[in-house]
């Protein structure tokens, strides 16, 4: 009897869930094992939304168990080390040996070298962290002593954060004071003139504090001190200023971009190991030009073009490019939004928020879940699951 191939898929985000359901479709006869540190998938568009209460927190993640069949290998485990060279994949539980590899472990938050002294520097780039922050941003805002949200890094995530937290927060906002700070001169510089300015109009309308040229300088359980020496007392600190790679725990040097991207071939192979397939943000896609900004979309079809050619190399057939196609983006901001469809159109407004969680809807990974974003995008007055209305702690 021949050995069946072994087909590892690491990370279960966007890029390595399309990976998985890909290779189920096109090596039904390879052995094929999924590893992530989490048991389920995470809507990681939606976790600002834990923030705003506009969407029950259960509809953002769903059981790995409950997407695929069977005959997928689901592990829950932490890599600790990947061997290209010698095929080996070790975790703190097992070790896993395979054929082919999709390296699809996402991004983690990039901390630039900043440690607070003391306390917690909470992030959204994950649901528990998202649950976290708003455990204690409820917590903070219910209690006597008045609290401070630092949202710290001025881009897509702590914007969306800042304006989330005002919207689910609404009732509380008199014990709660929102601060973004950002290090660079000016936000979203990609965004003309106009469009910066009609988003720090915005954040003022809803008494959102943005100060730029202006970073963490120092935190503790109790305070926060910023670069301009302004001390915040009973802080509660977010960090949105940079993400890079989970890329750490790979033996060997391999050519990356400055936040840990992995550079690959058009067909999106590590070079000198053709056995192995890097995609989602783990991988710098390039449009040819560029290096592309990190987006559902281009880890979602990265995942599937991934499995694509490694199946077609399995059976001898030629592989094909990755040819990203950008469908756009929506910067949603409470009541307010901006965005370009295709990277042409322009959207705002309420428009472009509807398009934001229709869009999380249809890239849900269970029906009963994206039902929940559709239900959202249709009212977007839904009160579904907001942090301020929530039973006051003991």
């Amino acid at each position: 009897m021949s050995k069946r191939t072994q087909i590892i898929v690491l990370g279960a985000g966007f890029a390595g869930l399309q990976a998985t359901k890909a290779f189920l479709k096109r090596a039904p006869d390879a052995e094929l094992t999924l590893i992530d540190t989490n048991t389920y998938a995470t809507m990681l568009p939606a976790l600002p939304d834990l923030l705003s209460g506009r969407v029950p927190r259960p509809a953002v993640t769903r059981e790995l168990a409950d997407i695929f069949p069977q005959r997928v290998r689901l592990v829950q485990d932490e890599i600790t080390s990947m061997d290209f060279t010698a095929k080996l994949i070790t975790g703190t539980k097992e070790t896993y040996r395979y054929d082919y590899l999709v390296v699809a472990t996402g991004s983690k938050p990039a901390f630039f070298g900043f440690a607070p002294k003391s306390g917690t520097l909470h992030t959204l780039h994950s649901y528990p962290a998202a649950e976290a922050l708003r455990a204690e941003l409820t917590h903070k805002a219910r209690d006597k002593n008045h609290a401070t949200l630092v949202v710290v890094g001025a881009g897509y995530t702590g914007l969306e954060a800042a304006a989330c937290a005002n919207h689910g927060y609404t009732e509380l906002r008199s014990g709660l004071s929102i601060l973004v700070v950002e290090k660079a001169s000016d936000i979203l510089t990609f965004l003309s003139a106009k469009g910066r300015q009609k988003v720090r109009t915005y954040l003022q309308s809803i008494n959102v504090e943005l100060r730029t040229g202006v970073s963490l300088a120092e935190l503790s359980s109790t305070q926060a001190t910023l670069s301009d020496g302004t001390t915040i007392d009973n802080p509660v600190v977010c960090w949105t200023a940079g993400m890079q790679g989970a890329n750490e725990h790979i033996a060997g040097s391999f050519e990356q971009t400055r936040d840990r991207r992995l550079e690959t071939n058009e067909y999106l192979q590590l070079p000198d190991h053709p056995n192995v397939f890097i995609a989602g943000d783990s991988a710098a896609l390039s449009d040819g030009a560029s290096v592309l900004r990190r987006a559902v979309n281009f880890a979602y079809y990265s995942g599937s073009r991934a499995a694509d050619n490694c199946v077609r190399i399995m059976k001898g057939r030629k592989p094909r490019p990755f040819h990203p196609v950008d469908l756009g983006w929506v910067i949603p901001l409470g009541d307010m939004s901006l965005g370009k469809v295709f990277g042409v159109i322009p959207v705002g407004g309420k428009l472009g928020l509807r398009i934001h969680y229709f869009m999380s809807g249809f890239r849900h990974f269970g029906l009963v879940e994206a039902w929940e974003f559709i239900k959202t995008a249709l009212y977007l007055g839904r009160a579904a699951d907001r942090p301020d209305q929530e039973g006051s702690p003991e």
